[in-house]
């Protein structure tokens, strides 16, 4: 029997429903959660997502602002602008828009945003904060994955749980979250790319968690009967025909289609849930930037 469809669509939807309920009672407080996204120079694929997060925020009642910085802006201005938007009472929220200029240091802008208005989650205090099971401001993706998961209603308590990935933003966090609980959590083995038999893990999960960014690398024979597919990748790859020959568009290139890492059309045969993509953690993602804005939000007001 084939796999049930985790969809991030519905989620979203509800947890959007709930965003607005919170966002007029800050109002009523005198307080609008107000986003700003800076951008460092001009980044062709940056531009989608900044639509997107715009887009999203107005649709529940968030200000969205882009400020736009030259690509001549140096490390030290761009500093200073970020402590300009910390100390804005106006602004609620600060999300960095990657990747900077080459001759700037991402990780030190990053650090500069005040915890309180880092939406993005990425602050080593926000981070720290992981580590006491405390999920105020967590990184987007991750806080998606985690809540797609318990959407589900699958007990956790106990389970084998394999995280393929150990990037700052997705497998690291995404552990901490998944050990939040002291009695109901289950038990996680973070793989990367130094685990040496990838598969001798995976093939005893309950549940996995996958985000490299290699198509296809989680394949049918790699897990157990019922498992548990979360698929946090996100690849570009070439459509083919019958024979495998690539399809063109009507410019003559190439066509391609979003995958995830994981070969969906094996593995669905065998899994019990399985995340597509794209239509899974996707609208999820920005939906947790959103939840994240507003829990900045109420951070400023409770300090009113």
């Amino acid at each position: 029997m084939a796999a049930t469809l985790l969809q991030g669509d519905k989620l979203a939807s509800q947890i959007k429903d709930a965003l607005r309920k919170d966002i007029e009672d800050l109002k009523a407080k005198g307080v609008r959660p107000h986003l700003v996204a800076v951008q460092v120079g001009e980044n062709a694929a940056s531009r989608v997502y900044i639509r997107q997060q715009q887009k999203a925020c107005e649709e529940i009642g968030i200000a969205y602002e882009l400020k736009e910085l030259p690509d001549s802006t140096t490390q030290d201005e761009v500093l200073s602008f970020i402590e300009q938007l910390n100390q804005d009472q106006a602004v609620t929220g600060i999300i960095l828009m990657m990747p900077l200029p080459k001759d700037l240091d991402a990780r030190e802008v990053q650090m500069k945003i005040s915890p309180d208005k880092d939406v993005e989650g990425m602050h080593p205090a926000n981070m720290g904060r992981l580590i006491y099971g405390e999920m105020g401001l967590a990184p987007c993706t991750a806080h998606a994955a985690v809540e797609l998961l318990k959407s589900t209603g699958v007990e956790l308590k106990g389970k084998e749980v394999v995280v393929v990935g150990h990037s700052e933003i997705v497998g690291k966090p995404l552990a901490l979250m998944l050990l939040s609980s002291q009695m109901d959590s289950p038990t996680p083995t973070v793989c990367h790319i130094a685990t040496r038999d990838l598969t001798s893990h995976t093939k005893r999960a309950d549940i996995v968690f996958v985000a490299v960014g290699k198509p296809g690398l989680i394949k049918a024979d790699m897990v157990k009967d019922g498992v548990v597919v979360i698929d946090i990748g996100i690849n570009r790859v070439p459509v083919t025909d019958a024979s495998g020959n690539p399809v063109l568009n009507e410019k003559g290139k190439p066509k391609k289609k979003t995958v995830g890492d994981v070969d969906f059309e094996t593995v669905k045969e065998k899994a019990s849930v399985i995340t597509p993509v794209p239509g899974g953690v996707g609208p999820m993602t920005t939906t947790m930037l959103l939840y994240n804005t507003v829990e900045s939000a109420k951070r400023i007001a409770a300090r009113k």
